[in-house]
């Protein structure tokens, strides 16, 4: 169902975000759930989760490089449509990544015990680079790092 939200500041170093209603809340969190995926503006489509403040406000952030590449910022209203995200980890697995993974069963035996937020962690690290060669080079870095036992994403990055 498409709806329209406004882009919302958190505060001063907080990422954006679009706020969401108790039915909508309501309707996305059934069974426990909390990962979503959003097409922003028709042409966007993101993988999120629904946040929650202290103060019980329901978000989705929306980060400073997709609202450039939506032409949009804080204040401005987007049109979105949130679904359930029934897709493998609730996030976009690289093709480079699936890759060395299926070649390389020590890594992704290792990989497949990781929790599921550790996963979408080394996979996001993943994501973060532009060009083929690169996603390639890092999904091979992470499969020799899971092999040397090192599974968090923040400890994978660290030069030795």
């Amino acid at each position: 169902m498409k709806k329209g939200y406004i882009i919302e500041k958190m505060g001063a170093g907080y990422m954006d975000f679009i706020r969401l209603d108790e039915k909508t809340v309501k309707r996305l969190t059934a069974g426990g759930n909390k990962r979503v995926v959003c097409i922003l503006n028709g042409s966007l489509t993101i993988h999120a989760a629904i946040m929650k403040t202290k103060e019980g406000i329901h978000y989705i952030m929306v980060s400073a490089a997709n609202q450039k590449k939506l032409g949009v910022k804080a204040g401005n209203k987007i049109m979105a449509t949130i679904e359930i995200d029934k897709s493998e980890l609730q996030f976009h697995i690289p093709e480079e990544f699936a890759e060395v993974m299926d070649t390389d069963p020590a890594a992704k035996k290792v990989f497949d015990r990781l929790t599921d937020g550790n996963k979408r962690g080394l996979v996001a690290l993943v994501n973060m680079v532009k060009s083929t060669d690169k996603r390639i080079e890092r999904s091979l870095q992470i499969a020799e790092k899971l092999k040397r036992g090192i599974t968090s994403p923040q400890m994978v990055m660290k030069k030795p």
